[in-house]
């Protein structure tokens, strides 16, 4: 893969634009995988966020996902050719991607997650690291990949909710609605999916005209407040785990990876998805 940098002005899977108001609008561009996150994708990303930090004409970042919906996840094709023959290679593959993928906790300015239909596995945790989360009354979230013995991997969600809730999601991978998702402190406003870009935009243009430094120090602090409770800790340590999981997957991923080389990603789903029909 190519070097990716906040210099970076030319992406493949990632369009960057500013407009009048000092937003960046970040969005997620491969809709024929409901933006999967992938490798480049993911650096993709991370640079786009640090240019807009980095930018004096920006004070909000918004990420959005073109298409059918925000983000279906993680590439369970790009998993096929990973090299896990070594558990330290893969546990830095792992350490770097984190860092990568939390940059929207990470950068100084706020981050608006505008989620529409999916928010699924590694696009829920997008949303939830972001500062402000604005989702369509039609979508659905949650940690499904876990039903297929692929763990999640930054796991904010327990900071986020109660623990019979966290215990509840996380246990069951089954996916909650909108409405659900806001009730229990998942996400910032539920709007109609007509409404998802001019809710958006007035909350991101309301952001935008708040004093810059004004909105760095609170968000530096409001994040600090959470990782002195533990949260960084509690990162660091479920990274461990899932570095150690990825190196030595369980045999049900080792079946549906070896299915989907077989019979592609959609029959290997269906496979493992057969065992909960009608448990939800």
């Amino acid at each position: 893969m190519d070097l990716i940098t906040p210099e970076t002005t030319e992406y493949e899977h990632l369009l960057y634009e500013v407009d009048a108001e000092h937003v960046c609008w970040l969005t997620l561009n491969r809709p024929e995988k409901i933006n999967a996150m992938n490798e480049r994708l993911i650096a993709e990303l991370r640079a786009g966020l640090l240019r807009a930090d980095q930018d004096e004409n920006v004070n909000v970042m918004v990420i959005r996902g073109a298409g059918r919906g925000f983000c279906s996840g993680h590439d369970l094709d790009e998993d096929t050719a990973d090299d896990r023959s070594s558990i330290y290679d893969y546990r830095m593959k792992y350490i770097r991607q984190f860092e990568q993928f939390t940059t929207p906790w990470t950068v100084s300015k706020p981050v608006i997650a505008s989620v529409h239909k999916y928010a699924i596995g590694k696009g829920f945790e997008l949303s939830l690291f972001c500062d402000v989360t604005i989702v369509t009354s039609d979508t659905k979230m949650g940690y499904s990949e876990v039903r297929y013995a692929l763990s999640g991997h930054c796991m904010f969600m327990p900071w986020l909710v109660n623990m019979k809730s966290a215990k509840d999601i996380l246990l069951t991978g089954r996916e909650v609605s909108a409405k659900e998702a806001k009730e229990m402190g998942l996400v910032t406003e539920v709007v109609a999916p007509e409404d998802l870009h001019e809710a958006t935009r007035r909350k991101a243009t309301l952001m935008a005209r708040m004093p810059r430094e004004m909105q760095r120090m609170h968000k530096m602090y409001l994040n600090r407040v959470y990782e002195m409770q533990g949260l960084k800790s509690a990162t660091d340590f479920y990274l461990e785990q899932v570095a150690i999981m990825g190196a030595q997957p369980l045999p049900e991923y080792v079946e549906l990876t070896k299915m989907t080389i077989e019979k592609g990603l959609r029959a290997a789903l269906d496979h493992a998805q057969a065992r909960y029909q009608g448990l939800d």
